[in-house]
This record gives structure tokens, C-alpha cells and sequence, in this order.
């Protein structure tokens, strides 16, 4: 082994306990860190480290050798007794326990609370804290929700004196120049039941076989001018937070849901994306416009989903079947120029009286659902066309995959199919939901993450050369800005290029992780309270991946990914296949596949670690 000299440079803690360190003179430059040698270092510390690699390999490994500066030293944890010590649990696989001192009464495992660090002793084994508040005890229905919303989110940056203009909004419209009046047509929303703010609408119709789609984007932008308070404020977050409990907007209130929202009824000031197309889909011709627009007829998923399924709905619901018919030949185009279509594994949640989830629900993509989709990425990648060449907008990138995750995609699809076939093919080929939705996980792990960026790299799973977010500026950051640029362009205004902008995308692809994180962790915790409840029950599960010690499986009912040890299979030596993707028993040839599906009993869920462990049951009808 080789040892580089040592280098500064930021880490990100992952959620399995593995760490990132991004070098401070080369973003660019990253390499990974091992649980076991991170240090003590937490989430977004500046560290000093080494590089070692090896010379038979390519791969890059990491050391933390001292912590430069502590990013944090307050945090919100869960309470975890020891014996007669007490420690704070922040996330799992915390690299160094933060022990509680001068707590001279005992608190119970798993209240939640606010620590600050007073010595981070760092030769030490633990880090000493005092609470600075009780935020929830364990038994209060909110105690999830207060732990996900105190631990990720930057809160109370609006209030009644937000510096919000106090305006008369049909005399704010009626004062607007320059602005094509579209508040005649025909415009709907479909939106989510429970939806609290509205940022598009649509109006469609059918004219000598060409379609007329005119896609309405509220315009956030009139409302909240480019370096004011409630832009900068915006940013902290830089994304709405939705959770079953409560929403948390990035923007004040009354703009979120009154001013900016495309509200029914209401006129309101949106930037407008004016489309034909051909009976095949294919855009003829497009063009962009500032609009006043009226929201005539809000509809939800599930109304459109009904009035869909009754053909008498045809002619009172024209523009709906309209909608319809032309969505799917834009998913269609979509497809056929090679966008992904795999499996998700969203889940909803039904609850009783105490939060105590009842019943997982799968959230599957409705009809209706792929019907504004289509129209919003239509939207943003014109949006994108309009902008990549006039400014300095920030694109959405989904870089392709490395040759290496490439062939580890082809090896599973080899593995598990006779015949050659891409990665729609091989999905669409499996006729189990469960085995559908563990290949689509594998194919996804293999992929890179989509972020941000002032360079574009176009969008490998949206089969898309040019792409940006801009149909969501009540609720994302991203769009604002291209809301704001895509203005300037519509005036003949010059855009120029900003350093600051840097910072802003920096600050918008960490706060993006930062939100994915606590909508993950928020249904990790209320699927390890649902699997709790039912510990007595023998669950069905679908075999996602393997090792020489362990087998990850889905456990189905709950869509979450539990630990079977090894040493519950019958009783043989087993061997891992070449391909990693079935074990072996050398004596009776028992097989262990990707995809098979087994019974099993829970032996222990791990509230603090967030990890359940099985034991083996049967083994079901492999199919």
C-alpha cells in the first residue's frame, strides 16, 4: 500500500455509516471512508485525511486522521441508556457516541431531545453533551414527526414580519403590463387530495388535429424579487417539506397557498408554455409568455382517475380525455428514445389515534398522475431549450452510469433473463410486483444521483440532452432561479454570469439530500413501529442481495429492507455464486437467489439503529 500525503476536505455521512469526503481544493475529488476509519467525524466536518490505494487497484480508500472543525454542536438525537450511562443517538451508525452528563434525573430510551456538545473530547471514546431541551417523549403521537422536523430542518425563518408585501392582489394584477390574458380558457389543476399549494395548471384542446397544450407555472417571481428577505430565507431550505402531520413551505404562507398558488377561481399571474402538437405528439411548434390565468376547475388524482373510467364522461370532460390521449403519446415518444421506466417504492401510511401506523400502503404512479407528469417534464425541458442558450440556468443532471455499473446492470439482467434486453425490457418482463420493485432498487443503485450544476450533462433517465427543474418555484429553489432568468429572457434583459450562483447550487444539492433524508428517515421509523406492532406475525419477503454472511431482504408488506443472517439457512457451507447473485450449499445444493421469495420471523427490531433482523421460516414456491 501507498500513503499520500495528507489533504483537507468536507465529509458527508452516508446512511449506512460510510463517509464521502469531498477534497477542499477539488470538489471534483472525493473518495470513500470506511465506518471504521471516520474518526469520530460527523456529518459536514472539516477533516484532515489520508488516501491510501492499493497497486492492484484502482479504488481510492480514505482515513480520517484529525477533525479540522466541527460542523455542528447541537443536535437532536433520541435518548439511548447504557447501564447507568446514558447516550444520544443522532442517526445510525453514529461514528462516535455523544454520552449525556449532569443529567441528574434518568430519561427514558428513545425521548427525543436537543444535546449541545460541551467537550467533543476527541481522543476520547465518547463526546459529552447536556440537553438543552426535551422536544418529545416517546409515547406522544408527534414524537417521530418533532424528531425528523428538529433534526433536518432550519424552522421558524417566517413569521407575521417576514417582510412580506401587504398588497391588494386583483389591484397587483390588474396593474400588470405586458402580459397575455389567458384567464378566458378552459384551465384546470390535478393535483394530490390533500394538496395545499398549486403550482400549475393546464388548458388543452384540439384543433384541425393539432393539439393546443398551454402548461401555466405560477410566477413565484413577482412576488419575491432576487436578493430580498424572503429569497434569502427561501434558500435555507430551499424546498418545501410534506409530511402527514403538517407541511413546511419554503416560502411564507400566505404566499405559498394564497398569492403565488394557482387557487380556483382566482385570477393569478403565471408564466405560460404555449405548445402544439402533431397527432403523434411531436411538437410543432412552442413559445413562452407571461400570463394572467384563472383556475377554473381544481381536480384531484383520484377524481380524474374516476371520471376516466366512465366513457359518458367523454364529452362534459373533453379537455380531460384530451389530456389523456395526448399524455400518452408523450410517455410513449419518451419511452421509445430510451427514458427509464422502473418500479418505485414510495409508501403512504394509514394511522390510529396514538400515530401508531396501521397499514403501509404502496404509492403506485396513478393515470392521472402520469398525465401532469408528462405535461411537466414537457414544460421543463422546453424551459431548458429556451434558457441553456441565453443564460446561465441550473441544469438538472442525471450523468450516465460508469462502464463499471454498467456491467454490473447487464451481469443481473444476464443472470435472470434468456434473452438480451434492455432495462425497460427486463423490468417489464418480471410479472411479480414484489421482484419488479427489488430490480428496479438493484438497477437504481447502480445509477449516479441526479443533482444540479451550471454545466449541463443532460438527463440519462429521462433519455433528455438538456434538462432543468422549473415547474415547482412555490416549492423548490431551483426553479425560482430559472423562473427569474427565463423573465429576464422574455424581456430582452441581459443574464449574466454570477459567482454567486456557485453557492446557491452548493446550497441547493445538500439541502435536496438533506430533504430526501428526513422523508426517508420519517418512513424508516414509522415502518420499524408498523414491523414492532406485528413482531408476531411470519412476514413474506423477496431476496434483494446477498453476502458471504448475510441475505438483505425486502420484507413486502412494508417495503423495508431487513437482515437475515446466514446462520439460519439449513445447516450446510454455502458459497456466494461468481455473479453475487445466489448462495450455494456445497452439500445439498440448496440455492439462495435474487428474487426468491422466503417466510420469515422477526428476531429483533433495532429502533436506534433503524435495522430489523429475521430469522428463516420456509422457503415459498420460487417464481
Amino acid at each position: 500500500m501507498r500513503n499520500n500525503s495528507a489533504k483537507s476536505g468536507t465529509i458527508t455521512i452516508l446512511r449506512d455509516g460510510r463517509g464521502i469526503i469531498y477534497s477542499i481544493n477539488d470538489k471534483s475529488d472525493k473518495v470513500f471512508v470506511s465506518k471504521e476509519y471516520l474518526n469520530g467525524a460527523f456529518d459536514q466536518d472539516e477533516v484532515k485525511y489520508t488516501v491510501q490505494k492499493s497497486y492492484n487497484s484502482s479504488f481510492k480508500k480514505a482515513k480520517v486522521v484529525q477533525i479540522l472543525e466541527r460542523k455542528n454542536n447541537t443536535f437532536t438525537g433520541r435518548v439511548h441508556n447504557e447501564g447507568k450511562k446514558t447516550f444520544i443517538i443522532v442517526f445510525p451508525n453514529q461514528p462516535k457516541k455523544i454520552k449525556l452528563i449532569k443529567q441528574s434525573k434518568p430519561i427514558v430510551d428513545l425521548t427525543v431531545v436537543k444535546v449541545d456538545i460541551v467537550d467533543w473530547n476527541e481522543r476520547g471514546p465518547y463526546a459529552h453533551a447536556q440537553i438543552n431541551k426535551v422536544i418529545a417523549q416517546p409515547d406522544d403521537p408527534l414524537a417521530d414527526h418533532l424528531y425528523i422536523v428538529n433534526k433536518y430542518l432550519i424552522k421558524g425563518l417566517f413569521n407575521k414580519d417576514s417582510g412580506l408585501r401587504n398588497i391588494n392582489l386583483d389591484d397587483f394584477i390588474l396593474g400588470q403590463e405586458n402580459r397575455t390574458d389567458y384567464s378566458h380558457l378552459n384551465t384546470f389543476s390535478i393535483d394530490p387530495d390533500d394538496a395545499q399549494d398549486f403550482d400549475d395548471a393546464i388548458s388543452i384542446k384540439l384543433q384541425k388535429n393539432i393539439y393546443e397544450l398551454i402548461i401555466h407555472i405560477a410566477d413565484v417571481t413577482a412576488f419575491v424579487d432576487e436578493g430580498s428577505r424572503i429569497d434569502s430565507l427561501a434558500l435555507q431550505n430551499s424546498n418545501s417539506y410534506y409530511f402527514p402531520e403538517k407541511s413546511y413551505h419554503m416560502l411564507p404562507n400566505n404566499l405559498a397557498t394564497k398569492y403565488c398558488s394557482l387557487v380556483p377561481n382566482k385570477k393569478r399571474l403565471a408564466v405560460s408554455l404555449y405548445f402544439e402538437l402533431n397527432k403523434d405528439g411531436n411538437v410543432v411548434s412552442q413559445h413562452a409568455n407571461l400570463s394572467i390565468i384563472k383556475n377554473k376547475n381544481r381536480m384531484t388524482y383520484g377524481q380524474v382517475n374516476e371520471l376516466l373510467s366512465k366513457s359518458d364522461n367523454i364529452k362534459k370532460y373533453e379537455d380531460i380525455f384530451l389530456l389523456y390521449e395526448l399524455h400518452k403519446k408523450l410517455r410513449s415518444n419518451r419511452l421509445e428514445d430510451g427514458a427509464l421506466n422502473l418500479s418505485g417504492g414510495e409508501s403512504t401510511f394509514e394511522f390510529d389515534q396514538s400515530g401508531y401506523p396501521i397499514r403501509i400502503v404502496d404509492k403506485k404512479q396513478s393515470v392521472s398522475h402520469a398525465m401532469v407528469e408528462e405535461c411537466m417534464l414537457l414544460a421543463n425541458q422546453y424551459a431548458a431549450k429556451l434558457l441553456s442558450s441565453k443564460s446561465f440556468p441550473i441544469f438538472r443532471n442525471h450523468d450516465m452510469p460508469s462502464r463499471k455499473s454498467f456491467l454490473k446492470i447487464e451481469s443481473l439482467i444476464s443472470a435472470f433473463s434468456n434473452k438480451p434486453r434492455n432495462f425497460n425490457g427486463f423490468i417489464n418482463s418480471i410479472q411479480s410486483e414484489k421482484k419488479r420493485r427489488v430490480f428496479s432498487k438493484l438497477i437504481l443503485k447502480n445509477l449516479k444521483r441526479a443533482d444540479y450544476s451550471l454545466t449541463n450533462k443532460g438527463h440519462y433517465g429521462l433519455s433528455f440532452d438538456t434538462y432543468i427543474h422549473f415547474t415547482s418555484p412555490i416549492r423548490r429553489y431551483a426553479d425560482l432561479h430559472c423562473h427569474r432568468l427565463l423573465k429576464k429572457v422574455l424581456r430582452n434583459e441581459k443574464t449574466d454570469y454570477s459567482a454567486s450562483i456557485e453557492e446557491v447550487i452548493k446550497k441547493i444539492n445538500y439541502n435536496e439530500q438533506k430533504s430526501k433524508n428526513a422523508e426517508n428517515e420519517y418512513n424508516q421509523l414509522k415502518k420499524l413501529k408498523y414491523i414492532k406492532l406485528n413482531q408476531e406475525k411470519t412476514f413474506s419477503c423477496t431476496i434483494e442481495s446477498l453476502s458471504k454472511k448475510f441475505i438483505r431482504v425486502n420484507i413486502n408488506e412494508a417495503n423495508f429492507t431487513a437482515v437475515l443472517s446466514k446462520s439460519y439457512l439449513k445447516h450446510d457451507r454455502y458459497r456466494l455464486a461468481r455473479n453475487k447473485h445466489a448462495l450455494v450449499g456445497k452439500f445439498s445444493n440448496k440455492t439462495y437467489k435474487v428474487g426468491d421469495e422466503l417466510q420469515v420471523e422477526i428476531k429483533k427490531v433495532d429502533m436506534m439503529n433503524q435495522e430489523v433482523h429475521l430469522s428463516l421460516c420456509t422457503k415459498l414456491k420460487i417464481f
